[in-house]
């Protein structure tokens, strides 16, 4: 994620990480291949990768609760419990 991981909107960020996990899952089926392979020109096994990027979507998940418990003072009702 590096150092613009704090910058932007919080659910544009958690929506683009969640497309990188997307991308390692697809990749395995479309390639065949193994969780525990490293791919050609990178580092870390595809469980790796995987592993990485869903500390990211958490990251970005924490930051856009609180990005919304500082709008909303006040809970929403909910709407299943009605």
């Amino acid at each position: 994620m590096g150092k613009f991981k704090d910058e932007g909107d919080a659910a544009l960020a958690l929506a683009e990480e969640c497309a990188e996990v997307i991308q390692v899952i697809t990749k395995i089926n479309r390639f065949k291949g193994h969780w525990n392979e490293i791919p050609p020109g990178k580092t870390q096994s595809r469980w790796d990768e995987l592993y990485s990027e869903m500390m990211d979507v958490f990251y970005q998940w924490h930051r856009l609760l609180e990005e919304y418990d500082n709008v909303h003072d006040e809970p929403e009702p909910n709407d299943y419990t009605q």
